[in-house]
């Protein structure tokens, strides 16, 4: 987990100097890094695991223009708090906020918010207040080891990273509260401080960023580990559900003794009824008959249903033999799985549509934007494009966006999953780029509607490229920025 006091001795590392520009500000997937001549500040704003590091990353320019050869004038962090702040020349700074699922990356000019990452804050920014805790600098040893073991708010550190060093016991705690730097990771805990156990690193920066790539593989293991087990048991129910079909045989013979019962009676039998009633070899044969078949051709499609039920039986024989090897084999690998180091054996089960499915392409006459959280966003480069993007490409559960009453490309927000409403942020970062290519795209603070594809429609008598909104909502961005 990121804490305040990690964020503290990693600036240390970066070592401000003052009078320094900015080279770019570029983004990655979740990734958002500020680059200071030949010094990166690195934010990854995952869900999951957020934190800061000083890693260099290769990504596209993010709001280059606004912030590309601007002198930094103080790199600080907020107290103790996970809250970095890059301050830069005309009013601007960058705000980096590592707050679990609210981390996000601010822009801000004076205290207005003119971007932000995840797309959800927006008008005024205002810096939260730091409360009157116990310093983790300045504090007594002893006071520092009652705290941590008291469960108090410490400052800069958070309520979980100190439930989880009081539970590795008084030798980690006593060893903590000394204070002596020496970036350790051990299980759940990034310390920049020594412990008795855990890897040792000689800086803060490749602590945390072996911490959490450690991180991202467990939780990758554990996805995975979700998938195949959920395969593992839907395959495994599957086969058991076939067994049972399975192991419910006919008594096929009845057919034989049918046709052989309408031979043997073949005197005393009124064939112009279609049925009748035998008393054959011990059994009461209630036995169909076709008027319009000799006797013969009666008994001769009894003999032929029970020489197609016996071949039946006799490959589900050899089925249910296969059925019953496979289920072996399947539960013998949900026994291994937890305890299996490598999960390659395990391909078969995870190897799904989502990590075969191709990346999807689209036409040239579309430009192809990417949201922070993976989503397309495709927005129409002519009057004949929009009207090819709107109505022949998008799908219905698509989001569609456009400038309120004002001439604009045609947007759209491509969905993963149809039955899930996209996140409010990959709303706003669409409206941005509605916005950034229409008449408006000067404007500080534009309206554009969206709504879903289904509820957007053309009309007889309205000019090409028009079209009608339903159920519209309206979210404000700032393409200037």
């Amino acid at each position: 987990m990121f804490t305040g006091i990690v964020l503290h001795y990693l600036l240390k590392e970066f070592n401000f100097k003052g009078q320094i520009k900015i080279n770019d500000v570029v983004r990655k997937d979740n990734l958002v890094s500020v680059v200071l001549g030949k010094d990166f500040l690195t934010a990854n704003l995952s869900r999951q695991s957020p934190y800061v590091s000083l890693k260099k990353i290769k990504g596209q320019g993010y709001y280059s223009s606004l912030f590309k050869g601007k002198k930094v004038l103080k790199v600080e962090q907020l107290g103790f708090d996970r809250i970095l702040i890059i301050t830069i020349e005309e009013d601007l700074k960058i705000v980096f906020e590592i707050f679990g699922r609210r981390s996000d990356c601010l822009f801000l000019r004076g205290d207005k918010i003119m971007n932000s990452f995840k797309g959800v804050k927006k008008d005024k920014y205002k810096l939260p207040s730091t409360p009157k805790v116990l310093d983790i600098l300045s504090a007594p040893r002893g006071e520092l080891f009652d705290a941590i073991i008291a469960g108090e708010k410490i400052g800069g550190l958070t309520v979980g990273f100190i439930k989880s060093l009081k539970l590795k016991g008084v030798k980690f705690v006593n060893s903590f509260s000394m204070r002596k730097f020496g970036p350790t990771v051990f299980e759940d805990i990034l310390s920049p401080y020594l412990l008795p156990e855990g890897k040792k690193f000689p800086s803060m920066n490749e602590a945390v960023v072996y911490y959490f790539e450690e991180k991202n593989k467990e939780e990758e293991r554990k996805r995975l580990l979700e998938i195949i087990e959920t395969q593992l048991e839907k395959k495994i129910l599957k086969n058991e559900e076939i067994l049972r079909r399975l192991s419910e045989p006919k008594d096929i013979s009845i057919y034989k003794q049918m046709g052989d019962a309408i031979l043997t009676y073949r005197g005393v039998i009124d064939f112009s009824k279609d049925r009748v009633v035998l008393d054959y070899m011990g059994n009461k044969l209630e036995i169909r008959l076709n008027p319009s078949l000799t006797v013969m051709e009666n008994a001769q499609s009894y003999f032929g249903l029970f020489k197609k039920e016996k071949k039946k039986a006799e490959s589900d024989e050899l089925r249910r033999n296969r059925i019953l090897k496979e289920l072996k084999v399947l539960k013998k690998k949900r026994g291994k799985l937890n305890m299996a180091e490598d999960l390659s054996e395990f391909k078969e089960f995870y190897k799904g549509k989502k990590e075969e499915k191709e990346e999807e392409t689209f036409p040239s006459k579309f430009r192809v934007f990417t949201t922070s959280n993976g989503s397309k966003v495709l927005v129409g480069k002519s009057a004949e494009a929009n009207h090819e993007l709107t109505f022949s490409f998008a799908r219905p559960y698509d989001i569609f966006l456009h400038v309120k009453n004002a001439p604009g490309s045609h947007t759209v927000l491509r969905v993963k999953d149809k039955n899930k409403f996209p996140p409010i942020e990959d709303i706003h970062q669409a409206a941005y780029y509605a916005a950034k290519f229409s008449k408006l795209k000067h404007s500080t603070s534009v309206p554009v509607s969206y709504a879903q594809k289904r509820y957007v429609r053309g009309a007889k008598g309205i000019a090409k490229g028009t079209v009608i909104m339903e159920r519209e909502k309206v979210v404000y961005v700032d393409p200037t920025c």
